[in-house]
């Protein structure tokens, strides 16, 4: 029997390759370099034993055919009673994580069965103040009932479960501030930053997604006016258009159909920059490489809001590994990696000018630059984000009290 066994639970399907799932299989291989078994199970509806999952890589198990259920409170609790019973076969020292969502149930019932009944040690991912998430970043408005009520509805909810953040054994933060939020409530926190692997050999598939004749900007991720800002973004693409710069804003990512329609039928023909612009669809894993390895810089530009200031982007490891500038906002921990003209650029958030004035500094002097800065953004990588260098940090957090 291991000594050991980490459960990394949500009711997210982690066999999915998205940001969460992402992060949890580096939290994975992380500790399971620590002479540790992990378990990645999302909230599902078939038998755990070992027939149900499939070694990975190195003492990291997933299910083989996970089979998500609904996310009723009955479904919860069959759900955490198998996954109690499966962890006692496993190790005789235990350890939970729990990976959050929107959908509270799995949360409320996991902090009341494992933690207060069976007293097993249950931490949380802590990254970013639900309450304050980019669904409802526009303001009360009597024109807007239906929206209104919905925000007023999430914040309340959302502020009532941070009462069981003290419940938990640890939190493990992704940034800076919210590591001070969260120690209102539980004093026993880590951070752990946005995780990454700079050594693995990135895969590219056949594709066009810059044009090789101007200066290629790109950006990544979901495309949300108000959380990236990128309206203002595309006011500034206009500005450089009008000094006569010749480049082009190159997207690819996720993106609702209203703001999808204001974006390309409206706003960037306001702007006289529609031909300037191009959207490349959500693109799979091969093909986001071969689009961000095509841009001449990587940007993220953030604006100041709560949500912003208390999460940290996780796209700026992936613009690092693909050794390409980068130029941020100094919003969250950005400012504590990204050092101006060394490994990057950075500006204050909000600040069109800025924006601007440094845009025109990097396409002028590109050349100049661009080996330097990019060695040192994908050293920046291996230094602090590379997930290995935090496997032991993650051990004692999660096992040195009950080991002791």
């Amino acid at each position: 029997m291991s000594k050991r066994a980490l459960f990394v639970y949500s009711n997210y399907d982690f066999a999915l390759k998205n940001v969460g799932s992402t992060r949890m299989r580096y939290y994975a291989g992380a500790v399971a370099d620590q002479d540790t078994k992990v378990y990645l199970v999302s909230c599902t509806s078939g038998e755990l034993n070992d027939d149900f999952f499939e070694e990975v890589s190195p003492n990291v198990f997933k299910p083989k055919d996970n089979k998500l259920q609904s996310y009723g409170v009955w479904a919860s609790i069959k759900f955490l009673r198998r996954l109690f019973r499966f962890s006692k076969l496993k190790g005789d020292s235990r350890a939970f994580i729990f990976y959050p969502s929107h959908r509270i149930a799995l949360e409320i019932i996991a902090i009341l069965y494992l933690k207060l009944i069976k007293r097993q040690r249950v931490f949380t991912e802590y990254n970013e103040v639900r309450k304050y998430t980019a669904s409802f970043h526009n303001p009360l408005s009597i024109r807007k009932p239906v929206y209104s009520l919905k925000r007023i509805i999430y914040r309340t909810v959302f502020s009532c479960m941070e009462l069981l953040l003290p419940l938990y054994n640890g939190l493990i933060c992704i940034s800076t501030e919210i590591q001070k939020y969260g120690s209102r409530f539980n004093k026993n926190t880590v951070r752990i930053p946005i995780l990454t692997d700079p050594y693995t050999p990135l895969e590219v598939e056949e594709g066009t997604y810059a044009n090789p004749e101007v200066f290629n900007i790109g950006f990544s991720g979901s495309i949300h006016l108000e959380k990236e800002r990128l309206q203002n973004f595309f006011e500034v693409i206009s500005q450089l258009k009008k000094k006569g710069f010749e480049l082009q804003f190159n997207l690819c990512g996720q993106v609702k159909k209203d703001q999808e329609d204001y974006i390309f039928n409206r706003l960037l023909k306001d702007l006289e920059i529609d031909s300037s612009v191009n959207f490349c669809g959500y693109l799979h894993k091969e093909a986001l490489s071969s689009f961000l390895k095509q841009q001449e810089l990587l940007v993220i530009p953030r604006g100041f809001t709560l949500q912003n200031k208390y999460g940290f982007s996780t796209k700026l490891s992936d613009y690092l590994n693909h050794k390409k500038p980068v130029l941020v906002t100094d919003v969250s921990d950005n400012g504590k990696f990204i050092k101006d003209k060394i490994n990057g650029f950075i500006v204050p958030p909000d600040n069109d000018e800025a924006m601007l004035e440094k845009l025109v500094y990097i396409i002028e002097n590109y050349k100049d630059f661009y080996e330097e800065v990019v060695a040192m953004a994908h050293k920046t990588s291996e230094d602090h984000f590379y997930y290995k260098r935090y496997g032991e940090a993650l051990k004692n957090f999660l096992f040195a009290a009950s080991e002791n």
